[in-house]
Parts: C-alpha cells; structure tokens; sequence
C-alpha cells in the first residue's frame, strides 16, 4: 500500500459483563499504546473480583494486512455506566460480547447491553467471546451456548484476552461478518 493512501477505519465495540476481560482484549489487540480509563473498584462486591474497572471507555487500534483500520473500543460492563453505551456504540459496524467463561452468574448483564445496541445497530454483526478459556473451570463453548440458549447460527469464539493470536481469532471472526455484511449490501444496491 503507498504511503499516501488511508486505510478505511471501521469502528468496533468490546463489550461485556465486569471482569470479562475486556480492557485486556483490547490491550493485547492494540497496535498503538491503549486509552484506557481505569481506576480502583470502588464497590466491595467487585473489589474481590479485580482491583480496577474501565470508568469511561478503553480505545485501540489495529490495522489488518489488507490496510483496514479497526478502532476497537471497550466500555465499562457495570450498570452504573450505561449511560456511556449509546454513545461509544454509534458509527458500530460489529459488536464483540465478552463472557468470562469461569463465571456465568454475569453473563445475564450482557443481554441488557445486546438489547441496547440492537436498537442503535440492529444490522451489525456481533459474535459472543468466551474469555478464560485457558482457566481450568471454563464453560466450553457447547456448554455456553447451552446455557445462554443461543441458536447454533449465533457465533461462540473461544479466547484468552492476554493471548494475541487468540484475540486477532476473535477479530478475524468478527470482520468475517461485517464484510459479509457490506458485500450483501453492495449486492443490494
């Protein structure tokens, strides 16, 4: 590619329960140090589960091999902070859910974000990412999609966030969609 072109940018959501892994996906994802807003856990319920949660959003970027910019954001997974969803979730071409696949009493937390982006994005690609997978309690995918009751149609990726090829796996998944998306839109036209 010269120089003098810009890649195309295409804008992806991270999103999850709290503690699903998100900032750790994006960090490992990112080809540029990452925007993170990360402070101490205030609450003592989720003081147990980690030390610090994302307040605002994480920001990264990855530039793929064919030259495509991928702004990936991860939002905050607490209630508290839904009222940054909409906004970090406007102009997404594709949604990544995170679960963490040890701890299924969050996972429910997930569908009152799906529900929200559905009405801002309801054409955009999503795929379920079942983090932790390297933990020895960790659901299998099977065994998540049984539990969440998801049509086999519904993509379950599983992935450790603080492995690089698992996570670009995840992407690749994810991109997969959204440019079969934009190829059926391109038919359409």
């Amino acid at each position: 590619m010269k120089s003098s072109q810009k890649p195309k940018s295409y804008k992806i959501l991270v999103a999850g329960h709290f503690g699903a892994g998100k900032t750790t996906f994006v960090r490992t994802l990112s080809q540029i140090p990452i925007l993170e807003t990360e402070k101490k856990t205030t609450l003592e319920e989720e003081k147990s589960k980690k030390k610090t949660t994302t307040v605002a959003m994480d920001f990264g970027e990855y530039i793929t091999e064919e030259g495509m910019k991928i702004h990936v954001f991860g939002i905050p997974g607490q209630e508290r902070f839904s009222f940054m969803w909409p906004i970090l979730a406007r102009n997404t071409v594709g949604f990544i859910y995170m679960l963490d696949s040890t701890d299924s009493s969050r996972w429910q937390e997930v569908f009152q974000q799906i529900k929200l982006f559905r009405k801002i994005s309801p054409d955009a690609p999503f795929i379920f990412v079942a983090n932790k997978q390297d933990l020895p309690n960790a659901m299998s995918v099977e065994e998540i999609r049984k539990k969440l009751k998801l049509p086999e149609n519904i993509k379950i990726v599983p992935c450790v966030a603080t492995d690089k090829e698992k996570v670009l796996s995840c992407l690749e998944e994810l991109l997969k969609l959204v440019k079969e998306k934009f190829q059926n839109q391109e038919k359409v036209s």
